[in-house]
């Protein structure tokens, strides 16, 4: 039987039910309340020294050869943005929409009862401005005899590795191949190339989409000495312009004109007792023509080819693109990286394997199918330094993989789960060469994709004149912390601080531990009207590492 709209049990359900969403959102309320005022407290940044891990006030950007987002600092909206993935130029964000930075949520009893760790970000009173909430990480504790060499955070002359999790809150992106330009894109050249050093290398790797898949199926594994040399894949670090590198060729027949194209002003050097004619940064197509042009023979042609074609593999450095002209630029090669990307084995029984090198070591990660076993190798000595288990949930996959070379430390996890302790390198005697091919990946004897690829690096904390902890050793006195900003470059920190003033423990004013209710402006237009309205922007929502 069908009730009556004025049926008294229904008016007394829709009634309970009112009360209850009334109720909840009363409770809910207080709850927060009493968060706030007694546990966590909210803080928003306005400044960009964390970037990209925590953002300032910000614009957002599109590039408009690879697709790549990515956020800008806000402060200079009338600086054209470069791409911090293809290194594309002059995009203009200066009608985007200005976004507030990060909300932080923050736990202020957190350090009532232990002091900070290393890595962890803090939020803190600016011992120079006490009315001003700062938030880095910390890098320096009590006790500490703290100097920043190439880059990285030693104590005592140990260099202060990261745990994989910290990597991941500090990594800041490099190339992701899901966003590459197009083929026709006269500036780009692919990144990912067939290394080509062994017979079958360029043969069995293929693309599809924006992955990568092997098809070299052993329906019999031979035995181990007879099988052929892994098919690599190689990362080289092709840019579009600019850059502090140098690029040489020996000339076979240089044509009178040279000294003009190595006359002050152009990016050419003409040394004449080696008969080398070095570029200094990317050649510029302009140029290129234009030398090209100078002679008619092959070999000049084919020599100007292989040093225009150089000229733009070039090191990884320090760029931020979130910094726009200013200090965005990158000055300082960079050599920890983290390669992630996910992973489908789908037939055979061969090898799966991943390299990483920083000049002065190189790591290979074989991921051996028929053995169910995966074996981490230093490559100068030929050693196996770690072994696992071989994950089943990479048979068919797909699985994540994430494998970094970061502070001479090793590391490696799938689907989010490490499979063994990271490998702590000793200390080289110097950086090494300039790793030109930094990251291979390579197969042999199986079918399998590898998509989603992206490259990561590590933050390069800068020195320069007047910074302490760069040129020598800063000793910390009991209480006292050295914070860093991700965003060095810009980051004013312990390295920049007037002399006297110092972090100490009485100024914490809590750990951060998740970014809330972001949000990011949205332009509304009716007829003639047009506003700006905030909308919820979930995708920044985050726990911080």
């Amino acid at each position: 039987m069908t009730r009556s709209p004025d049926n008294p049990t229904s008016n007394a359900r829709a009634g309970g039910a009112l009360r209850g969403v009334l109720e909840f959102c009363v409770c809910l309320t207080i709850a927060v309340t009493l968060v706030r005022t007694f546990a966590a407290e909210g803080y928003v940044i306005e400044t960009g020294s964390m970037a990209p891990c925590l953002l300032g006030n910000h614009r957002w950007a599109e590039c408009t050869s690879c697709g790549e987002k990515y956020c800008v600092d806000e402060s200079r909206a009338a600086e054209p943005a470069v791409c911090p993935n293809c290194g594309l130029r002059g995009i203009d964000v200066g009608q985007n929409l200005r976004n507030d930075g990060d909300q932080l949520l923050v736990f202020r009893a957190g350090y009532e009862y232990r002091v900070p760790r290393r890595w962890e970000v803090v939020v803190f009173r600016n011992p120079g401005q006490p009315t001003q909430a700062y938030v880095k990480r910390i890098a320096g504790l009590p006790g500490d005899a703290i100097q920043i060499i190439d880059g990285d955070v030693y104590v005592a002359g140990q260099i202060q590795t990261k745990s994989l999790a910290t990597q991941r809150g500090m990594r800041i992106p490099v190339y992701d191949h899901d966003h590459r330009p197009p083929d026709d894109d006269p500036e780009w050249r692919p990144r990912w190339i067939p290394d080509g050093t062994g017979p079958q290398s360029p043969a069995h790797w293929r693309t599809a989409g924006g992955a990568f898949v092997y098809d070299d199926l052993e329906a019999q594994p031979p035995a181990e000495a007879a099988r052929p040399p892994l098919s690599w894949l190689r990362y080289r670090h092709w840019v579009r312009r600019g850059g502090t590198h140098a690029t040489s060729v020996c000339l076979p027949l240089p044509p009178p004109q040279v000294e003009e194209f190595a006359s002050p002003g152009e990016p050419l050097t003409w040394r004449s007792n080696s008969n080398e004619l070095v570029c200094h940064g990317a050649m510029p197509a302009e140029l290129y023509s234009r030398l090209r042009s100078a002679g008619t023979t092959d070999g000049w042609q084919k020599t100007v080819d292989q040093l225009f074609e150089g000229s733009h593999i070039a090191p990884i450095t320090d760029g931020y693109g979130y910094n726009r002209a200013r200090d965005g630029a990158g000055a300082n090669e960079v050599r920890d990286l983290m390669i992630c990307f996910n992973l489908s084995i789908i037939a055979g029984q061969g090898e799966f394997a991943l390299a990483l090198s920083d000049g002065a070591a190189t790591f290979e990660c074989l991921f051996d199918v028929s053995r169910r076993q995966i074996r981490l190798k230093d490559v100068a000595s030929e050693k196996v330094v770690r072994t696992a288990r071989l994950p089943a949930n990479l048979f068919p996959g797909p699985a994540l993989v994430e494998f970094s070379l970061m502070d001479h430390q090793v590391a490696l996890a799938v689907a989010g789960q490490e499979l063994f302790e990271p490998w702590n390198s000793a200390a080289p005697q110097g950086r090494g060469p300039t790793p030109w091919a930094p990251v291979r990946i390579g197969a042999r004897g199986l079918n399998l994709r590898v998509d989603g690829v992206r490259l990561f690096r590590d933050v390069y904390y800068t020195g320069g004149p007047g910074r302490r902890g760069c040129s020598s050793p800063v000793v910390l006195q009991p209480g006292e912390f050295f914070a860093l900003g991700d965003n060095s470059p810009v980051s004013r920190d312990s390295r920049s601080w007037p002399e006297g003033k110092v972090l100490t423990r009485e100024l914490l004013l809590g750990k951060p531990f998740l970014v809330h209710l972001p949000s990011r402006r949205h332009r509304l237009r009716f007829g003639r009207w047009q506003g700006d309205i905030r909308i919820p922007d979930l995708s920044r929502i985050r726990y911080i590492h």
